[in-house]
């Protein structure tokens, strides 16, 4: 079936529109686009015809065709999103009025009253005006479509509102709402500039939320699980509430009593940290992100915890399948005297936390060596391994690396952190111990668990729940694209104003585990890692 002359000459227009200022061929893909579309099919299939085309040409010796593609993508979306917010789009004008959407998108609960409340209506007509649509086309089609799907704003039904520029400006507004307001707007177009160019990125849950009424905009946590029920099931729910709010997790088992340990003085009673690891498991498969994505767990523990081996086969497709937990990313945390045992080809000893703290009156856990060589944790540990009623077990140093590195084949875990140099190396030390870090191993701060001191009714029927609270750890993350930063040669002025926008995530942002924002107000840590 054959398409109308009109029809034809406007997707035509489109073709060309899109492929402005990219060496491309187009004569192959003409042929083949218009012995595809059919008469009665809609814009929207035909949009998906044009950029599925499009892809189908990308390799390494013509990048320009997912620049191709992306445009035809965005075009789409500027179609969508007029539609849904009753404007025109024309070749001058891609965008609509942005103090609309933002008003739109408030009675809707998309949006956060706080920008209407925050900025005037002249301070956002002039902010509209200043969105550089022209910059959509920065994006390769990856880049636009994991945009579009994931993290701009839409309605409830997930129709298309907010376009790119917007989703820039907005977190831009954000971020900066409680500046002076006498450089406010200069703080806000700086933010913007470095957003919309492509220069940096914010973390993804500062991409996602910023400007909406849920979620927060920190990164990822760290919890460290005590060596009691309360604590592990505390943990669970904690953990549930900021996946859900859109971070990455952390998780630290090494406390928890191994397998066979007692309980209450009754021995062999402890079934181990495989099923409360099972538990946090699906939990991350339960609380996702309002659909953006799965919950991201990882748990850590310890090469000398008496559970070190069933941890090691936790991502493993064979086995008893109630010791498995596919869904979470196993970390492993080396002392030195283990990578030194496994060179020496010598033993290893495992213990259980729980015992070496009834027996031995400290927690092996707690202490690391100061230098290499030599310090706390290697004589604390042999103290344990000469004692001679302390349960232990016996395994050879190279027995539990290549189990390690079977793991690491078969699943890409676990991840590896050496607790020794990370201590050594550590900002606070005066504060506490690092006992691990989070799913994508950058962070490397203080940790403590959590401690629930009393319940009791007040004189109204309230029942109050005390704790004294730990060192919840949170990373506050965004980053620098450096093959445009560099290249552009702005970095001297791209990172105070990337700086100021971490700064202000701390201050703004209201995560919903009070630990977590204690920790985050006391210790502020930001992170620009480079991609």
């Amino acid at each position: 079936m054959t398409i109308a002359i009109d029809k034809k000459a406007k997707y035509e227009e489109i073709i060309n529109e899109a492929s402005n200022g990219l060496s491309i061929q187009l004569d192959a893909y003409h042929e083949k686009v218009f012995r595809i579309i059919e008469e009665d099919m809609s814009t929207k299939e035909v949009n998906e015809i044009l950029v599925k085309t499009a892809l189908e040409n990308i390799d390494e010796a013509q990048p320009n065709w997912t620049f191709f593609a992306s445009r035809l993508y965005t075009e789409q979306l500027y179609e969508e999103a007029a539609t849904n917010r009753q404007y025109e789009v024309t070749e001058a004008a891609k965008y609509g009025d942005f103090y609309h959407l933002i008003e739109m998108l408030t009675e809707k609960g998309i949006y956060t009253p706080s920008l209407l409340e925050k900025y005037s209506k002249e301070d956002i007509i002039f902010l509209g005006e200043q969105i550089a649509a022209k910059r959509d086309q920065l994006f390769h089609y990856l880049a636009i479509y994991t945009l579009a799907t994931r993290y701009l704003a839409t309605d409830h039904e997930k129709r298309v509102f907010e376009l790119p520029q917007e989703r820039w400006m907005i977190i831009a507004m954000h971020l900066m709402q409680d500046e002076a307001e006498e450089k406010r707007l200069d703080l806000i177009l700086e933010s913007y500039w470095a957003l919309s160019n492509l220069y940096m990125t914010v973390a993804t849950p500062t991409l996602n939320n910023a400007g909406k009424t849920h979620g927060q905009l920190s990164s990822c946590f760290i919890d460290t699980v005590d060596d009691s029920l309360q604590s592990i099931y505390d943990v669970n729910t904690d953990v549930a509430q900021l996946s859900k709010n859109g971070g990455g997790i952390g998780v630290y088992m090494g406390k928890v009593r191994g397998r066979g340990s007692s309980i209450k003085g009754f021995k062999g009673m402890s079934s181990g940290v495989v099923p409360w690891i099972r538990q946090l498991n699906n939990t991350a498969v339960s609380v996702d992100q309002l659909g953006t994505r799965k919950g991201a767990i990882a748990i850590y523990l310890d090469v000398w915890h008496i559970d070190i081996e069933p941890f090691l086969d936790l991502k493993l497709n064979n086995g008893d399948e109630r010791m498995r937990a596919h869904d979470i990313f196993p970390g492993v945390c080396l002392p030195d005297y283990f990578m030194e045992q496994v060179e020496n080809r010598g033993d290893w000893y495992l213990f259980d936390p729980h015992e070496v703290k009834e027996v031995m009156g400290f927690a092996l856990e707690d202490a690391y060596d100061e230098e290499r060589g030599s310090g706390t944790w290697r004589e604390r540990y042999e103290q344990c391994v000469a004692h001679p009623t302390l349960t232990k077990r016996k395994v050879p140093a190279i027995h539990l690396m290549k189990r390690i590195m079977v793991s690491q084949l078969e699943t890409g875990t676990p991840f590896m952190f050496y607790r020794d140099e990370v201590n050594r190396r550590n900002n606070n030390p005066q504060e506490g111990m690092i006992y691990c870090s989070n799913l994508c191993t950058e962070i490397t701060q203080n940790q403590s668990p959590t401690e629930f001191l009393e319940e009791y009714v007040e004189a109204d029927n309230t029942v109050v729940k005390k704790y004294k609270p730990g060192d919840h750890v949170v990373c506050n993350l965004s980053s620098i694209n450096l093959g445009r930063a560099v290249t552009d040669d702005v970095l001297e002025r791209l990172i105070p104003i990337q700086v100021r926008m971490l700064d202000n995530v701390i201050d703004i942002n209201t995560l919903p585990i009070l630990q977590a924002q204690l920790t985050n107000q006391k210790y502020r840590a930001v992170n620009i890692p480079a991609a």
